[in-house]
């Protein structure tokens, strides 16, 4: 295990980009560029060289930024599940394990909000790159895929150690958290996770980093069984997945 850092980058309205590097030499790893003129920026303070890009879905707000970045780091190698334009990319899938020179990454196939999603897993770091699938008190919406392919891959991630430690692709917290307030009223456990969250929000302007056994307990997207949403799905008789798809339904009209 390497003493990994992880700067979190904005980029546009509200996505995030991550560089992974730590102090011992100066490789690094970007995670869905969107704008390269801030990453190259950070890059360049920390004297710091671009040896790989991470791209966890080809929608453009996570791959935009990743042609200027090649041009100022032409030796970079390029990771991506989907083609980048006319780029030379590496092809990676599910169940492949990649080892650059600061970590591993475990690759997921997680698809629903597109096909070709996957996230990136760092289990002796306990760091999780997920892209649009999970989000604080939220998935990602379903644009290519079904909602049970999107209900499978969240319980993909479900599974994975609680100690993991999740970077998302966007800053849609307090949106999130409106819904399920909307959804249960005066919930108990939504009133404490509120608490936490305007406690980040308030102190590091964002929500993310989250620990993923505490998400479990607070996001029915992710675990219809956890104790916020338990009641309202045995008073509807719902099925996990039913009761997935009526959130993500409800979302979506939101």
């Amino acid at each position: 295990m390497q003493n990994l850092s992880v700067e979190i980058i904005n980029q546009l309205s509200d996505n995030y980009s991550y560089l992974i590097f730590n102090n011992n030499n100066s490789s690094s790893i970007i995670i869905d560029p969107a704008e390269a003129e801030i990453i190259i920026d950070s890059l360049k303070q920390k004297k710091l060289d671009l040896d790989y890009i991470f791209i966890t879905h080809h929608h453009k707000d996570h791959t935009s930024g990743v042609l200027n970045l090649l041009k100022e780091y032409p030796k970079v190698k390029i990771f991506s599940p989907s083609e980048l334009n006319s780029l030379s990319i590496n092809k990676i899938s599910d169940g492949d394990i990649l080892k650059t020179s600061l970590n591993e990454f475990n690759i997921l196939s997680t698809p629903g909000h597109t096909l070709d999603h996957i996230v990136l897993c760092d289990y002796n770091n306990n760091l999780l790159f997920a892209g649009d699938v999970l989000f604080r008190l939220g998935c990602g919406r379903i644009f290519e895929g079904t909602f049970e392919q999107m209900h499978h891959s969240l319980q993909k991630l479900f599974n994975l150690p609680d100690e993991m430690k999740v970077f998302c692709g966007h800053e849609y917290t307090k949106n999130n958290l409106k819904f399920l307030e909307y959804i249960f009223k005066n919930n108990i456990i939504l009133e404490k996770t509120k608490n936490k969250i305007l406690k980040d929000l308030n102190s590091k302007g964002r929500s993310i980093p989250f620990n993923l056994g505490e998400e479990k307990k607070c996001n029915p997207f992710l675990n219809q069984e956890c104790e916020l949403g338990i009641e309202f799905k045995q008073r509807n008789n719902y099925s996990n997945s039913e009761f997935f798809r009526y959130l993500r339904e409800r979302k979506d009209n939101y």
